[in-house]
């Protein structure tokens, strides 16, 4: 009788996090560290600016407002940037976190929907506040979480784990960040495998929130988790090592667990620790990433048309496949809402030629002919076997023209990023203008590149207020 060969045990998911997340033999590659000096100032400047919104005002009161009776505001060791207050990392995460995702102008990666830098940078600057780091490893540990962020998605896959209502960037972001904490404090395998374990009991986020104040703090609670879940392991908190592919765990919850995917996660791990800076997006406009590539297109077909929109007859916008998903289905009641409605944001774009943080306010709803060219707008999506990632815009005008615009990467985008004088622009839009500004935007944006270990948190809090 002959015996079968076993077959070999497949490597689990969470146990090839763990793998990725201890390397240390990766080379660092200058085009991570260039890459992560715009998100650094970017990141921080459209927080500061996200500050001053409700849900970011809201938040921070609530943690003031646990402090013991008596103490006044509570103290940390953390800084909640752009100002001289200190929280505990925890508490300094979630509000950094939602002020980041508050005002919709934060990062997107365009392969999926998903905002890495407002989870992964107020993770590792909390973090940071324990003890001073270098840039290198920031560099190291951002490049892990995106590259978790990435892969995880893949393997749920996304488009089942965003089908169903949930937002990536706080589900699968708990995951990233966490992975991204625990490359930047070097905790060894066990610890980390708990602490995505932890991470994976915390995911939660639906889509049926966006367009209010509990969009952006998913961002936050995903931070707030991640240095939670990191500092429970690190002093010895379990959860279930095999977590992500166990029976009920994070991939048969969130997705559709297919063990063929989860036998590629190394390899796409692999591929995204470097490989995201080709997917990566810091946004021109103040408004949801899918709306990003039709502005672009209302823009320059208002360059050919002129001002006369009273001529469009009609305006087509195909979206690939699931593109319509975190937009609006109906009108904007409010300028929070306006943000995910691609219908508002075109019309603003082709009758102004700008689409600015001042238009969505409640009052610019009612801008003269805005709801009229909004209800000339229609909005579809192209079959799931059409080529993915770009968006086409076709206007008819009343004499029978037809103009078409087919934009495949948005202002800001890697492929089409932002000069150094528009980065420089949008985060002096965000935080004001003056000699001390424009010299943090330069020490911000040269975070990435410090040789020695170094304390943030001072620069996090930013120029005194009358700098």
């Amino acid at each position: 009788m002959s015996v079968a060969s076993p077959t070999p045990r497949q490597v689990g998911a969470t146990a090839q996090l763990v793998d990725f997340i201890g390397r240390r033999d990766r080379r660092a590659e200058p085009a991570t560290r260039a890459a992560l000096r715009a998100l650094t100032a970017d990141t921080v400047g459209v927080a500061v600016a996200g500050l001053g919104t409700p849900a970011a005002l809201l938040v921070r009161d609530w943690v003031e407002d646990q402090a013991p009776s008596g103490t006044g505001a509570p103290s940390g060791t953390a800084a909640v940037w752009g100002s001289a207050s200190r929280l505990g990392p925890a508490a300094a995460a979630l509000v950094n976190g939602t002020a980041a995702h508050a005002l919709d102008w934060d990062d997107a990666a365009p392969s999926m929907a998903m905002h890495p830098a407002a989870v992964l940078l107020p993770t590792l600057f909390a973090l940071a506040a324990r003890r001073p780091v270098t840039g290198a490893e920031l560099d190291a540990a951002y490049s892990v979480g995106s590259a978790v962020f990435r892969a995880v998605s893949e393997v749920l896959p996304h488009a089942v784990h965003y089908g169903r209502g949930w937002h990536n960037t706080s589900t699968t972001g708990r995951l990233a960040a966490t992975a991204a904490g625990c490359r930047l404090l070097d905790l060894d395998g066990d610890v980390t495998a708990h602490a995505l374990g932890i991470a994976a009991s915390q995911a939660s986020g639906s889509l049926a929130n966006f367009g209010t104040m509990t969009k952006p703090m998913h961002a936050g609670l995903a931070s707030r988790d991640a240095v939670m879940a990191v500092g429970l392991a690190h002093r010895g908190f379990t959860a279930n090592p095999a977590q992500l592919e166990a029976r009920g765990g994070f991939l048969d919850l969130f997705g559709d667990h297919d063990p063929r995917r989860t036998a590629a996660l190394g390899e796409r791990l692999e591929h995204w620790v470097t490989g995201w800076v080709d997917d990566y997006a810091i946004k021109a406009y103040p408004s949801c990433f899918a709306t990003q590539r039709a502005i672009d297109a209302g823009l320059s077909l208002r360059e050919e048309l002129g001002a006369g929109v009273d001529r469009i007859s009609r305006i087509e916008v195909t979206l690939e496949h699931g593109g319509t998903r975190p937009l609006r289905d109906t009108g904007p009641g409010n300028g929070l809402e306006a943000k995910f409605s691609l219908e508002y944001t075109l019309a603003v774009a082709l009758l102004t030629g700008n689409v600015l943080l001042g238009d969505f306010t409640d009052e610019a709803l009612e801008r003269p002919g805005v709801a009229g060219l909004m209800a000339r707008i229609e909005l579809a999506e192209r079959p799931p076997a059409e080529e993915p990632g770009h968006t086409v815009v076709r206007l008819h005008t009343g004499d029978g023209r037809l103009l078409v615009r087919d934009v495949h990467h948005s202002r800001g985008d890697s492929h089409r990023p932002l000069s150094p004088a528009e980065l420089a622009a949008k985060f002096h839009q965000c935080v004001g203008r003056g000699p001390a500004k424009a010299s943090w935007f330069d020490a911000l944006h040269a975070v990435p590149d410090a040789d020695e270990p170094r304390d943030l948190q001072t620069l996090l809090a930013g120029p005194p207020a009358h700098g």
